[in-house]
């Protein structure tokens, strides 16, 4: 109860951090790099101090060992089970563009707990059509896959004029969390889970770094060599 107190204060910055931690471990599992790891190494490559590293794995029951570092596997398996990815919890994808296109095809969203059982359009075009062995259905059809299918997360990657109404459409149909890509926010009642991913964000954020790693001007020309009019 005490550690589930600590994790809820820290929830914003330490549970985005687990997840770095969890994507980094299972990653060197899966590709066979070694079955531990060290603090010192994680830290290394989220730049970020290792002591940090080791508190967090503390505050959810994973203790090091001496000359050794961590267990992936121990690390991988407490993770898992406070985020929640050792339970399946199924989602449906609103909007088969070229974005919705590609997530249907991601592999990497059962490392998560997440699987993909319906897939959603109001174009003609595309309804009918196989991505990932899933047909793409007609948006009348989502109150009954949801029902049906057990579904709590719509993944919206519509167009942001129809985003507010296909997500009222989503939560009217049963749908408890909306993970939202189209670049707007969405006004849905507070028992409803909302994540915004707003490219712009990220593409501000670099912007800003790449002008900040600029602001000091052009490196220096070579010594003995003048520079160029």
């Amino acid at each position: 109860m005490e550690r589930s107190k600590r994790l809820g204060r820290l929830r914003h910055a330490l549970l985005e951090r687990l997840v770095h931690y969890y994507y980094f471990v299972t990653e060197q599992q899966e590709h066979g790099c070694g079955d531990t790891v060290t603090s010192t190494r994680i830290a290394r490559l989220m730049q970020m101090d290792d002591t940090l590293v080791r508190k967090d794995l503390a505050a959810i029951g994973v203790r090091g060992y001496p000359r050794v570092g961590f267990k992936c596997s121990e690390v991988a398996d407490a993770i898992r089970k406070v985020l929640g990815f050792d339970e399946t919890y199924r989602a449906v994808i609103i909007g088969i563009g070229w974005l919705g296109s590609a997530m249907a095809s991601y592999r990497g969203f059962s490392r998560y707990g997440l699987e993909i059982c319906g897939l959603f359009d109001c174009d003609p075009v595309k309804i009918g059509l196989m991505r990932d062995n899933l047909v793409v259905l007609p948006m009348e059809r989502l109150p009954l896959v949801v029902r049906q299918q057990g579904v709590s997360m719509a993944i919206l990657t519509v167009p942001v004029d129809a985003a507010q109404e296909v997500a009222d459409f989503a939560v009217a149909a049963g749908v408890k969390a909306i993970w939202n890509f189209a670049s707007t926010n969405l006004e849905l009642a507070e028992a409803v889970l909302v994540r915004h991913e707003h490219i712009s964000v990220g593409l501000a954020e670099l912007g800003y770094q790449l002008k900040q790693a600029g602001a000091a001007g052009p490196p220096d020309a070579p010594a003995g060599k003048e520079a160029e009019a």
